[in-house]
């Protein structure tokens, strides 16, 4: 299998300080904290951030985190992170207010949650959708671009580097892995 350009693709999905060290040095410039305890790793990611790593912070799963206003401009505006993760509307508005980009997750287990998801996207429009499972990508892709032509994240059950270049051959602009042995096949790939 021919690989595709995979520089930057890959979004090293964190849950911990020790995650997020070995992402930042391996030389990964973007992390989503997918799950964990805000507090617990609040230095250690205001620090990234600060160093001009883009941190997405997934509002549904993050310990320490209310989706709501305070708690966004916090984000925004004390920790300078990047952006957030979410299936809720709301808070994808709230957080576009606060110049946070925004992707609005949509859970393809199947035809009926990939539909009321690509039917609820919100406005204004997020600057990506992030489809779980990430493996369901290469079936779905076609219903998804028969709506809309918002970037493609994979998020979600990708345990391995095949996986990954099939989600990204499928047509998605990032593929999400919380597996340090993919974030490291990824990180050896030479950039052209």
């Amino acid at each position: 299998m021919r690989t595709p350009d995979v520089s930057g693709a890959m979004l090293p999905a964190i849950r911990d300080g020790s995650s997020l060290h070995t992402a930042l040095d391996l030389g990964y410039r973007q992390v989503l904290l997918e799950r964990g305890s805000l507090l617990a790793m609040l230095g250690p990611l205001a620090s990234a951030a600060k160093q001009g790593i883009a941190i997405f912070v997934n509002l549904d799963a993050v310990e320490g985190l209310a989706p709501d206003a305070a708690a966004l401009a916090f984000l925004a505006t004390d920790l300078g992170f990047s952006g957030v993760v979410s299936v809720k509307p709301h808070a994808l508005r709230d957080a576009s207010r606060f110049r946070l980009r925004t992707v609005q997750r949509i859970h393809a287990i199947d035809s009926t949650g990939l539909e009321t998801g690509l039917n609820g996207i919100v406005s204004p429009a997020p600057y990506a959708i992030a489809i779980a499972p990430a493996v369901a990508l290469p079936f779905v892709m076609p219903a998804i671009r028969a709506v809309t032509n918002i970037p493609v994240w994979g998020t979600g059950f990708v345990a391995s580097m095949e996986q990954a270049v099939n989600v990204l051959t499928a047509g998605a602009t990032i593929v999400s892995s919380t597996r340090v042995d993919v974030w490291q096949q990824f990180a050896r790939v030479p950039v052209p």
